[in-house]
């Protein structure tokens, strides 16, 4: 069988499918690869791409399929999979280099549920390829590898998660589950986390701290669940087209409002000139409308159809708006013309 199915004819506006017309031209996939330790929320912000892209554009390949062992050989051998050793990072490699060369393969399933692997599944190359894994921005991926993004979530909030998913939806038992947790925190140090150093962008997740800013008692309302994400992004190539996002000064003095934050400083992150997003709360619907009709306006698709309307925009989905944003408009900067393929509307799709 075959995993995400796509079909070139995606667009719904075809005059506006800016990102079509350039995939048209490259004729070879666009890979984008999401590393990071397991419980990360690699697979959140990779699905959340892939539906602002358009899920017929875009397929995706959980590396968790290049293990070695499955769950019962590990407990035996006392393996980690973040362990490359335990991994067939060469075959990976391989396979990289045939979708992009438009090769059909063989990818290799791991089942969470049962701790096994399934049979391999066919994939044909589409235009844009998600790559998500513990291992993805190795040095020898590196250079197939169109766009890195790096999940580093604080300790606390990538235990919260992972217990939430492997406990609930995988079947773990709490007490091996904490035990292998503390096995993998020296073993993600060694393997994993230098690859942010590699990476376009660098997902930073903390348990809000909106509390906190005010001297005195907080008393703001704030849903469940809220995080703050710092965002490690590099500069754009080329000035990025202007998008204005609105806000109401008069909500600023409405005790009622969800509080917010965003604020965005230059730093230098490993040697490299980064610029640091600060996202925390719930941002109103409204100032993320012309973001989001950036995005709908270089994919060609319904803005209904991809993005959920809410009241409020929680951080780590303004998170994936402004990653799919930069991504986009990266491809258009790189592979142009850019003069013939920006034409923007302004109206709402």
């Amino acid at each position: 069988m075959e995993s995400n199915s796509t079909n070139q004819s995606v667009t719904d506006h075809p005059s506006c499918a800016i990102l079509q017309l350039l995939l048209n031209q490259i004729k070879e996939p666009i890979i984008i690869g999401i590393a990071g330790d397991s419980g990360s929320g690699k697979t959140t912000f990779s699905n959340g791409i892939r539906q602002l892209l358009g899920p017929k554009l875009v397929k995706t390949i959980e590396a968790d399929g290049y293990h070695k062992e499955n769950r019962a050989q590990r407990a035996l051998s006392d393996s980690l999979p973040l362990d490359p050793q335990a991994n067939k990072l060469d075959l990976l490699f391989e396979h990289l280099k045939d979708l992009k060369a438009g090769k059909t393969i063989q990818v290799p399933k791991y089942n969470h549920a049962t701790g096994d692997f399934d049979p391999p599944y066919t994939l044909t190359p589409s235009p844009i390829i998600i790559l998500e894994g513990l291992h993805i921005l190795y040095p020898q991926f590196l250079n197939i590898l169109d766009f890195k993004i790096f999940c580093n979530p604080c300790r606390e909030v990538k235990r919260q998660w992972k217990y939430q998913r492997d406990i609930k939806k995988r079947g773990h038992e709490a007490e091996k589950l904490e035990d292998e947790m503390h096995k993998r925190e020296a073993a993600y140090k060694r393997w994993i986390d230098f690859q942010k150093t590699d990476a376009n962008v660098i997902i930073k997740i903390f348990n809000t701290g909106l509390e906190n800013l005010s001297g005195y008692e907080f008393t703001g309302k704030l849903p469940e669940g809220c995080f703050k994400v710092e965002l490690i992004m590099e500069p754009a190539i080329r000035p990025l087209p202007s998008v204005l996002l609105p806000f109401d000064l008069a909500s600023f003095m409405d005790p009622t409002y969800p509080p917010f934050l965003l604020a965005t400083v230059p730093c230098n992150f490993w040697g490299r000139q980064a610029m640091d997003i600060h996202i925390d709360g719930v941002l109103p619907n409204k100032t993320t409308e012309a973001l989001e009709r950036q995005i709908t306006s270089c994919t060609g698709i319904k803005r209904e159809k991809i993005i959920k309307h809410e009241d409020r925009v929680s951080a780590t989905e303004f998170t994936k708006l402004i990653i799919a944003w930069r991504f986009l408009e990266q491809i258009i900067s790189r592979y142009g013309p850019h003069e013939n393929l920006k034409s923007t509307p302004t109206q709402s799709q």
